[in-house]
This record gives structure tokens, C-alpha cells and sequence, in this order.
């Protein structure tokens, strides 16, 4: 694949994306991957009971994950019931680091002004399971989340050919070619886009999501193996 030749050349940090159902299974593997990450993700509404924790448990749990791998940024995250989700939201606001917040929730610009006030960023993510936007669809998509004053764009599209990678890639670096464009994150998804979880840092992409022993997206390689491949790609010992 191509690279895009008018920037320097930026490796993408990891994140170590956790969908685990039991606080046990997720402190083992926080301890199994952390020193192949520099983000951890608690995806929170895989693990059982936690859309029924009070403020103080999530607050807890967002500090012992925090303890578990120190120095790593902190994402929480919660798919599903939207009332529950924004509840675990509201309540890790000013402990973790990240909130991931999708493009469609009807309270983004109520997380946008909260978390700015507690001292979190909000990464928005927009996810397309059906098909592959093409460039132009992924520029524009990113000028519209910009909007939503998110600290960090996310746009992941399944990819069914490498064709459909290199769209999603290409779009990315038409909008951060901007001067005054957001953080972003690319993502192909699928088998047919696993390059773009090595390349994609050429395009202006800043994170690269990794999972531990199982998946928490199609075509994700786990931390471990996505660090090697790497400190391969980007030169790196």
C-alpha cells in the first residue's frame, strides 16, 4: 500500500481493548498485554453487572485498572442500553482519561461540555458493520463529527477488499491534511483491512486498537502481535 508521502512517518499508539466478562478475567488480562499498549479500553457493558454498579464502583474499578497498568491512558466505553450507558459515563467523567462517545448518541454535545469541565477528552466514534465508505464519504464524515468539538474522530467501515482500505485510509489523509484538523482514528475492519492496524499511523491515524485473547472487532490482532508487527513496520527495535 501507498503511503501518504506528505507527512512524517507516526506511529499509532496501541490500545488494548478489553471486553471481558468478569473484573477478575479483565485484571489478567490487563497483567497479560499491558506492556504491549499505551491505552487501555474497558469496554464496560461486556462485563456482567457493570451497568448495575453505583458511581463509586465504576470509580473504583476505573482506578484499579488505572493502578493495574500505570502511565497508560484510561478509555471506558459502554455499547447497548443508552441510559445505562450514559450513567457509566457521566460517572467515570474526571477519572478516566477517554470517554468513547458514538456519533449517534443524542447526549454527545451534553458529554462534550461535561467532559471538558471534568477534564476528559470524548473520542466520538461513527461505525459502519455494512460496507465501505468510499474517500470523499470518509473526509466529509470526519468535518461533520469535528463538529460535534469531540477531542478525537474515530470512523471505522468493514472492509471487504484491500481496495476498500486503502478508501478509508486515503480519506483520512484528505481531512488531516487541514491545518487545524482533530486527532483521528481509521479503522478498516475485517480480515481484508488488517493493514490499515499497521499502516494506517501514515495517514494520520493516532491510535491503533488491539484486543487481549479475543476480539472486540472484526480483524483486530491482539496487543502483543500488533506491537511486533509494529516495530517492524515503522522500523523500530
Amino acid at each position: 500500500m501507498s503511503k501518504n508521502r506528505g507527512k512524517e512517518r507516526k506511529r499509532p499508539a496501541v490500545c488494548l481493548s478489553l471486553s471481558c466478562e468478569t473484573l477478575a478475567e479483565l485484571r489478567s488480562e490487563i497483567e497479560e498485554y499491558k506492556d504491549c499498549c499505551q491505552l487501555v479500553e474497558w469496554c464496560a457493558d461486556a462485563t456482567r453487572g457493570a451497568g448495575l454498579m453505583s458511581e463509586t464502583e465504576l470509580v473504583n474499578t476505573v482506578r484499579e485498572i488505572r493502578k493495574l497498568c500505570p502511565g497508560k491512558k484510561i478509555i471506558v466505553d459502554y455499547r447497548g442500553d443508552l441510559e445505562t450507558g450514559h450513567r457509566v459515563k457521566k460517572a467515570v467523567l474526571g477519572y478516566a482519561d477517554i470517554i468513547d462517545v458514538d456519533a449517534g448518541d443524542p447526549a454527545l454535545s451534553r458529554f462534550v461540555r461535561e467532559a471538558r469541565r471534568k477534564k476528559t477528552k470524548v473520542l466520538v466514534s461513527f461505525h459502519e458493520f455494512a460496507h465501505m465508505m468510499d474517500r470523499n464519504e470518509v473526509a466529509e464524515k470526519y468535518l461533520r463529527l469535528e463538529k460535534s468539538g469531540a477531542d478525537i474522530l474515530k470512523i471505522a467501515c468493514l472492509a471487504q477488499q484491500e481496495q476498500d482500505t486503502y478508501d478509508i485510509l486515503a480519506g483520512a489523509a484528505a481531512y488531516t491534511q487541514l491545518r487545524h484538523h482533530r486527532p483521528i482514528v481509521a479503522i478498516a475492519m475485517g480480515a481484508a483491512g488488517q493493514t490499515s492496524r499497521i499502516c494506517a499511523g501514515d495517514f494520520g491515524s493516532v491510535i491503533s486498537y488491539a484486543c487481549g485473547s479475543k476480539p472486540t472487532a472484526p480483524g483486530q490482532f491482539n496487543a502483543r502481535e500488533l506491537s511486533r508487527y509494529l516495530d517492524i513496520y515503522y522500523g523500530e527495535k
